[in-house]
This record gives structure tokens, C-alpha cells and sequence, in this order.
């Protein structure tokens, strides 16, 4: 029963990501517009939330045990070369 309640709540969670998602889009577009670069620090929130959206995806589809932040540790980007060389 614990768990069905842990699932409903992550899938809450994981319906507001897609608002924060909308939010981040909107800021580095015009920020992408008007100086021609987006922000570095959005970029690597936009990555953390990607990861995530992914933790709570494996939570929700019984994938993985491990509960999601608040429950565990926000999950930090492994930055790949093109990304890294953009927060550089």
C-alpha cells in the first residue's frame, strides 16, 4: 500500500517536470535569441532534470526500487563532449 502511495506521488511529480521543462525551453530560446547563447547554468539544470525524469520513469515502471530525490540525492549530468564544451 506504501508503495502505491510512493508511485502516485512520483507520478505527480513527474506530470510538474514538464511545466519546469516548458520553463527552461522558454528562457534558453530567448536567451538564445538576445545573446546569442543559452545559459550554461540552465543548460546543466536542464540535463539534471532530464536525469531526473528518468529516475522517476524506472521508479514508476518498477525498473528500479531506488526512490527519486527527495528520497535519494539529486542527480548530477555526466557531461558529455558537446556539452562540455559549451558550460567550458
Amino acid at each position: 500500500m506504501l508503495k502505491i502511495a510512493y508511485l502516485f506521488l512520483f507520478y505527480c511529480i513527474y506530470g510538474l517536470t514538464d511545466v519546469v521543462l516548458l520553463a527552461i525551453t522558454i528562457m534558453q530560446t530567448l536567451l538564445n535569441i538576445f545573446s546569442n547563447e543559452p545559459s550554461q547554468s540552465l543548460m546543466r539544470v536542464g540535463m539534471s532534470l532530464g536525469l531526473y525524469v528518468k529516475q522517476i520513469a524506472e521508479f514508476l515502471t518498477y525498473a528500479s526500487e531506488e526512490k527519486p530525490f527527495p528520497f535519494s540525492d539529486w542527480p548530477e549530468p555526466g557531461l558529455k563532449n558537446d556539452a562540455k564544451e559549451r558550460l567550458q
